[in-house]
């Protein structure tokens, strides 16, 4: 009898299930680098366990009643494989793992992979596994079937290399192991709850189901599991000199290059054992030093550097932490990298079929849209360019989809850029998580930022340990700080302010000409300061030639990218620009201003806003940044016990050589006066309690209230993206425009879609693109100027809502984005 993976009935391809199951072995294999390390195995042992989940994880589609299913589609609860195919993952482990281990500890690891197998087609939890009796009455008659074909079986699946036939043919165990109370059905407590509970079997386990799901996806989605490509790290200087011709050589006393060489020279010098030992390094420079580049050849450099040592190349990751600067990155570093090795961009908005042609993005035009999102979600490339969102909100999660590439991170270098855009609340269990995985996973950090705040000393704090230094990669971060005498904050805090009482000061502190950038707290206050602006201007109040702008996250992400852009050009041309901006623009954002007025926040934020003035410090010295305060605007956004110690921090002009000082300062008040029980339960309730339940609380990006996604109809290219998801959600199937719309020839003559999945992955691929065009509204401000449900535009049922394109004005002003009835903001 042929036995079967997959099979495509409407196209008539099938995979053997020995095939898959020995490729999907292969594939975990394959995924394990020697970094790896749990108590209890060794890395030979890691191997193993990784290459029988690939290896049994489907044996249980061996039934008959699979098999009718696959060809036939017959129905029948006997069809479900992964459960009985999780005992014979604990029977292969259990009896794999060395003699000397306690059998407390080996039914563990045993039970980790069952947890992983039976698990492996949906989320992780420990909860209700064992309380349905009928499931017991179905694993018995799986059993006894499976006993019955297991010569067959044995030889199919050419398992003679792991056991004998004795040992296969009393498998799976299921009587004995339903009996097994204390060592088997009650495991999930003695490892959460009970005398096992340590925090390694939650990295274990969602490193071991990662490298299972993803190779196991990879393989059905007919993807290879792909090597890394090691990239010369000298390609950084050759692309500085490309960028900039006019140099013909780069100037080594420059400051960006000489902290540049510092930073490699500290990896030149790590020895054999630092390269072993040291899993976590910091940048701490000013902002305008080139961090981005100058990180990137770090990694590459300790990229070679880990080869040498342990014989394998290291997966480059850079996580930033908005998606609204992502792009400036992307487009670095695929100039850096072409045509080297394969850039991946991962985020909320990824373009999956990206216009730009080069090393990263040559197989578009091979790939379809299931494989290249496949590829995407799995993070197949030499280097990743994600978000935080993304990175955090995977490794503290049990979902299946967002688990896939948790184990790339494994043995990779990550670059963590502008740390302290971290939420406050989480930088102890995330200072945890960047030890556990330094020390489990042998992931290798890079922290960077100007503001280096104490995410590890926080999370040695937690855990009662003593604090272990990074690795600085530049030592002397003081004498650049100290160089740089860009701006200096100025605190205007003697009282809090209106917007018309901003405008006069406004107006006595901005000389005429100066380019400004103005930072508020809210929404709301931005909008109104902008207008309030607006009214100045036609009151002969602020020169014509001083061009208003506004940035927030009110108006669409396309017009974002274009008002960044516009401004960006004019202040390049010298031209006096006047921009009213949220928190947006502070991280990433490459604008220079002459001054800046930023309302009051936590000093890290202050010091991002201080950033965008003077950038290149080519204007002359301390230019200022005025710290004001609107009314109650910061009490809406932050804790008040940041702002006090904020506040009592700038009692007098400071400037930006005392900007470290200052920040230090910030975060030892933060350590001694903060509470962070919101990481103290996640760690203990969550990580080591194992209960994915409460993990699932965590949120990166805190939301104020329920929200709505609103679809704003701005411009054609949007019309034509909302026309063809209607047409792909009412069942077309529109190959013409999508090859069009995706700039891919995957779609050509192609009249439906060829599976479920491809339609999934090309709707998944147009809310992508209708995303530029939404804006998040909270549901407690969307009042009687509420806009279309999405269903209204052709009756295609969705969560959104709409903006039709002949009725923006009463709902999305062309300037300051979304309105509510009063024509102010929903949000703050």
């Amino acid at each position: 009898m042929e036995y079967l993976a997959h099979f495509d009935r409407k196209r008539n391809q099938k995979q053997r299930l020995s095939t898959h199951l020995h490729t999907v072995s292969k594939y975990c294999e394959l995924a394990v680098p020697p970094t790896v390390s749990f108590p209890h195995l060794s890395i030979s042992e890691v191997r193993a366990i990784s290459r029988l989940l690939g290896l049994l994880h489907d044996i249980g589609k061996y039934t008959d009643a699979f098999q009718l299913y696959l060809t036939n589609g017959v129905e029948s609860k006997m069809k479900n494989h992964a459960h009985i195919s999780a005992f014979y993952t604990h029977a292969f482990t259990h009896r794999m793992l060395a003699d000397g281990l306690a059998q407390a500890d080996k039914h563990a690891w045993s039970f980790i992979a069952y947890l992983c197998t039976r698990l492996h087609h949906g989320n992780l939890t420990l909860k209700g596994l064992f309380k349905e009796e009928m499931m017991w009455a179905i694993l018995h008659k799986q059993s006894s079937h499976l006993m019955e074909k297991s010569l067959e079986v044995y030889r199919d699946l050419d398992l003679n290399e792991w056991v004998d036939f004795e040992f296969f043919h009393s498998c799976p165990a299921v009587q004995q192991l339903q009996k097994e109370k204390r060592l088997f059905v009650s495991m999930p407590e003695f490892i959460a709850g009970g005398r096992l509970r340590k925090e390694y079997w939650y990295f274990a386990l969602l490193y071991f189901f990662s490298v299972l799901i993803d190779s196991d996806k990879l393989d059905s989605g007919a993807l290879f599991r792909s090597q890394i490509t090691a990239i010369p790290s000298d390609v950084i200087p050759a692309y500085l000199l490309k960028k900039h011709p006019s140099r013909r050589k780069i100037d080594i006393n420059d400051r960006r290059e000489r902290a540049r060489r510092q930073m490699l020279s500290v990896i030149e010098h790590l020895s054999e054992q630092q390269l072993r030992n040291e899993c976590i390094y910091a940048i701490t420079a000013p902002t305008g030093i080139g961090k981005t580049l100058a990180s990137l050849q770090c990694a590459l450099r300790l990229q070679e550097r880990l080869r040498e040592v342990y014989g394998y190349t290291p997966r480059i990751i850079t996580a930033i932490p908005f998606v609204n600067i992502i792009e400036q990155t992307a487009s670095d570093y695929e100039q850096v990298l072409n045509p080297h090795g394969k850039l991946l961009v991962h985020h909320r908005l990824t373009n999956l079929f990206p216009e730009t042609a080069s090393a990263s993005t040559d197989r578009c035009e091979e790939a379809s849209v299931e494989q290249r999102l496949l590829e995407v979600e799995s993070w197949e490339a030499d280097v990743i360019l994600t978000t935080f969102v993304q990175l955090f909100q995977s490794l503290l999660t049990g979902n299946n989809r967002l688990l896939k590439k948790v184990n790339k991170l494994a043995g990779s270098i990550v670059i963590l850029d502008e740390v302290q855009s971290l939420p406050e609340r989480y930088m102890p269990l995330i200072g945890v998580i960047l030890r556990k995985m330094g020390e489990y996973y042998g992931t290798r950090f890079i922290l960077m930022t100007a503001t280096q705040p104490k995410i590890l000393q926080l999370g040695d704090r937690m855990m009662n340990e003593g604090y272990i230094e990074p690795v600085s990669l530049l030592p002397n971060c003081d004498e650049y700080f100290k160089e740089m005498k860009r701006t200096k904050f100025v605190p205007l805090l003697e009282e809090k302010i209106n917007n018309e009482q901003f405008i006069e000061l406004f107006m006595s502190y901005r000389n005429e000409g100066q380019s400004t950038v103005i930072v508020v707290n809210t929404i709301k206050r931005s909008i109104d300061l902008f207008r309030s602006l607006k009214k100045a201007q036609e009151d002969g109040r602020i020169p014509e030639d001083s061009e208003l702008y506004y940035l927030s996250t009110n108006i669409v992400p396309m017009q974002r990218r274009q008002v960044i852009q516009t401004v960006k050009e004019r202040l390049d041309l010298g031209k006096p620009v006047i921009l009213v901006s949220t928190q947006t623009i502070e991280a990433g954002v490459d604008l220079d201003f002459d001054i800046g007025f930023r309302d009051l926040a936590p000093l890290t934020s202050l010091v991002q806003a201080a950033g965008r003035v003077n950038r290149e410090g080519k204007k002359g010295e301390l230019f200022p940044v005025y710290i004001i305060e609107f009314e109650k605007d910061n009490q809406y956004v932050y804790d008040i016990y940041h702002m006090n110690r904020t506040r009592n921090l700038l009692e007098n002009i400071v400037e930006e050589p005392m900007y470290p000082e200052l920040v230090d300062q910030y975060y030892t008040l933060l350590m001694n006066e903060a509470s962070f029980e919101e990481s103290e339960r996640l760690w203990h309730q969550g990580i080591i309690g194992l209960d994915f339940d409460v993990l699932e609380q965590f949120e990166l990006i805190q939301q104020y209230g329920e929200i709505v996604d609103v679809f704003v109809e701005w411009d054609e290219r949007a019309t034509d993206l909302a026309d063809i998801y209607e047409r792909v959600r009412q069942g077309e199937w529109p190959g013409d425009q999508l090859c069009a719309l995706f700039q891919s020839n995957t779609f050509q003559d192609s009249t439906e879609p060829s599976s479920l999945y491809e339609k999934k992955a090309v709707l998944q691929q147009l809310t992508s693109q209708m995303s530029q065009y939404m804006v998040q509204v909270r549901v407690k401000k969307f009042l009687k100027n509420r806009s279309f449900p999405f269903q209204d535009r052709n009756g295609v049922v969705s969560d959104w809502f709409w903006v039709p394109r002949n009725q923006i004005e009463e709902y999305y002003h062309v300037e300051t984005g979304f309105m509510d009835e009063t024509g102010g903001a929903f949000i703050y």
